[in-house]
């Protein structure tokens, strides 16, 4: 069995200035680098403490903001295409920081939701390395037969915690000058260049 593990934000649907628009509407002066900021650890832990800080107010009606929006985004079809086929040879996951539901809903819209056999979400645990391990124990699998598919330098770091590499694509979050600084196994501009390194991997 070989599993390939996907974040959702950022990845397989552009949600990230979505979601940085959402906490700027009640943080008129909320920066976009400082929102990336959130992400070069684990992002809840880095947003609980920015919000204890008083860094960023939080915004208690974002999930429901981020239903709303989420339901008017789709996925791109080329990433929905390379889903579908490595569907046919691999076994998929989500890892996310989003909730399992909001995630279920988008792929349901998109008809792949039986595509993905788990949707971890941070109703699951906040932290990806927890989630990975699950992952590891409950498929029974190595570490070397997993890759983990992010837009973020916190997920790499959390990846590697459970000794498994990352790809990181540069259409989500964090830029390739971010990404390249945590040494993921390799960096993809495009869809096809990730199913390509994808490919690699698993020979």
């Amino acid at each position: 069995m070989k599993i390939i593990l996907f974040d959702f934000d950022g990845v397989l649907v552009h949600t990230h200035i979505m979601c940085y628009e959402i906490h700027k509407e009640l943080n008129p002066d909320l920066k976009y680098d400082f929102f990336q900021s959130l992400s070069h650890g684990n992002f809840w832990e880095l947003y609980e403490n920015a919000v204890k800080d008083k860094k960023i107010k939080h915004n208690s009606d974002f999930q429901n903001i981020y239903d709303e929006r989420l339901s008017d985004l789709g996925m791109p079809k080329e990433l929905k295409e390379i889903v579908l086929k490595l569907s046919k040879k691999y076994t998929l996951l989500i890892i996310s920081s989003t909730h399992s539901n909001q995630i279920r809903a988008l792929l349901e819209k998109e008809s792949i939701a039986d595509k993905f056999k788990m949707i971890l979400g941070c109703d699951i645990h906040t932290s990806k390395t927890e989630k990975i391990k699950k992952v590891l124990n409950d498929y029974k699998i190595l570490p070397k037969d997993v890759i983990f598919i992010t837009d973020t330098t916190g997920d790499i770091v959390e990846a590697r915690e459970c000794g498994v590499e990352s790809i990181a694509v540069t259409w989500g979050l964090h830029d390739k000058d971010y990404l390249s600084k945590e040494n993921p196994l390799v960096l993809v501009n495009t869809p096809e260049e990730l199913e390509q390194k994808i490919e690699e991997f698993f020979k």
